[in-house]
């Protein structure tokens, strides 16, 4: 796709790229990256992708956060339309059917941070920094923030990053359990993401969906429900002819060969 996009759509194999292209304003959120990031989901559900990076352009800024130019001045009414829009396409992201892996390649504020929220797990780079300073300006976060960093976290955690608007460094965010992946240079972070989409790429395609599935319907209902979703979907693995690949491969001593997802 044109580099004059607000978003910019990368094929690696398997594996697709989503580049947020607005680096004069810190890769700021704005109607128009969050309509190119819902087109880009759809079309890239038809087109045999089996894991997304989503990344920003430059070193400075994975995403500052929302535009505040498009904010500034609506009413209630208005303002709770334009925000319902953004959270509905983050939502999207975080159900997305393929793991979503936001490489942090610098600030990643507001909206940008409550996208991270929406992946499925980040890589960092080491001077990358993450907050939610909303409160500053007389604002809260709108994109899921409020939802998705207490359950991540914790609440004293989410309270005290929104309330202070103090920033996390990598190092924190790491340790505090935001990604389970240490932090890398610079230089190597888009490798470091793409070797990871790679290697869950090499995985059972319907294996990894349902392993997604599982995870995130299991958060919202009590375990005994997290168990039974869960022995449905291992039943169906097990009977799949995905599993008869992956089980003849690794006796024979082999790569599997998985095909298109059933």
């Amino acid at each position: 796709m044109s580099s004059d996009r607000t978003l910019v759509v990368e094929r690696h194999g398997a594996v697709a790229t989503l580049r947020i292209n607005r680096p004069s304003v810190h890769n700021a959120l704005n109607a128009r990256v969050l309509a190119e990031l819902d087109s880009a989901l759809t079309q890239l559900r038809s087109d045999g992708v089996r894991a997304l990076v989503v990344t920003g352009t430059g070193v400075r800024a994975f995403s500052a956060g929302a535009d505040l130019d498009e904010l500034a001045g609506l009413s209630a009414e208005r303002a709770y339309e334009v925000l319902c829009v953004g959270q509905a396409v983050l939502s999207r992201l975080e159900r997305s059917p393929v793991p979503v892996i936001a490489a942090v390649n610098g600030l990643a504020l507001g909206g940008g941070f409550e996208l991270v929220l929406a992946c499925t797990f980040a890589v960092m780079a080491e001077h990358a920094e993450f907050g939610l300073p909303e409160s500053g300006l007389g604002l809260i976060p709108g994109y899921g923030g409020t939802q998705r960093l207490a359950r991540r976290v914790g609440q004293p955690v989410a309270a005290y990053t929104m309330l202070t608007g103090e920033r996390i460094k990598a190092e924190r965010a790491y340790a505090l359990g935001l990604t389970p992946v240490r932090p890398v240079a610079a230089d190597q972070l888009q490798s470091a993401a793409l070797g990871l989409a790679q290697q869950i790429v090499l995985r059972g395609p319907n294996a990894v969906r349902a392993i997604l599935l599982a995870l995130r319907h299991g958060a919202d209902v009590p375990l005994e429900a997290g168990l039974a979703l869960e022995s449905a979907l291992a039943g169906l693995a097990t009977g799949s002819t995905e599993a008869t690949e992956g089980i003849s491969a690794f006796k024979a001593r082999r790569a599997a060969d998985f095909n298109t997802p059933e």
